[in-house]
């Protein structure tokens, strides 16, 4: 019971804000179903993803939920409306709100559902995204609040619904490294996961028709579980 109640208190909160994820679209969409724990898609939390053979879900639930998954396109979020719009092969800033910190690292994927025939590990791994400098893990520290992810959509790649998902892997947990040794960051750690409907339209086409776009104002204050 006491372990329980400490993984409870000690889990980090964070959400995708630009564009949207599904389960944040309602804070710019009145039609839109709300989740007021939108900062806490952990994959069911620490222990349950450990209890699951630390599985997540595509887009931050429980593993072991009834498919769909309330996230995930068909599910009681994943209604499949398009937030935002890109251009193909430029850089884009994306934005992230970490209201509690457990350090980590940020990483970005790209479902394009024009190509596969709905959201799978094999869609997000084609696509996994690069941040401004190369690399595709976007290291936080100990930074709270809004933080400007930026990242490079793939060349050549347009799509009239692909699925841009952000993963937030903590790295307060200490654990056994492949090396062998054990340390803080290594092994099982927690995981948030947000998925975004999105287009992406090719850079030439965007000269001549505007990408749309949600207007987007970021909440000054987000609803945090006690």
């Amino acid at each position: 019971m006491l372990i329980s109640c400490l993984l409870q208190q000690t889990h980090g909160h964070g959400m995708m804000l630009d564009p949207p994820g599904r389960s944040s679209r309602w804070r710019y969409d009145d039609s839109a179903p709300k989740n007021y724990d939108d900062n806490a898609l952990y994959c069911g939390g620490f222990w349950k993803q450990t209890q699951n053979g630390n599985k997540c879900g595509l887009c931050g639930d429980d593993y072991s939920d009834a498919l769909p998954r309330a996230n995930e396109l068909g599910g009681k979020y994943g209604q499949g409306v398009i937030v935002k719009s890109y251009y193909s092969s430029t850089l884009t800033a994306l934005n992230v709100r970490i209201t509690a910190n457990h350090l980590g690292y940020f990483s970005m994927d790209l479902c394009n559902l024009d190509e596969f025939n709905g959201e799978s590990d094999d869609c997000f791994a084609k696509y996994q995204l690069e941040f401004i400098d190369g690399n595709k893990r976007l290291y936080i520290g100990s930074t709270t609040g809004n933080i400007e992810a930026i990242v490079q959509f793939p060349k050549g790649v347009s799509c009239k619904h692909c699925v841009l998902r952000w993963t937030y892997t903590a790295g307060n947990n200490w654990g056994i490294c492949e090396n062998g040794n054990g340390a803080l960051g290594c092994g099982a750690q927690e995981t948030f996961r947000s998925c975004a409907d999105i287009s992406i339209v090719h850079s030439l086409r965007g000269m001549l028709e505007p990408a749309k776009q949600m207007a987007v104002e970021l909440p000054v204050e987000v609803p945090e579980k006690v």
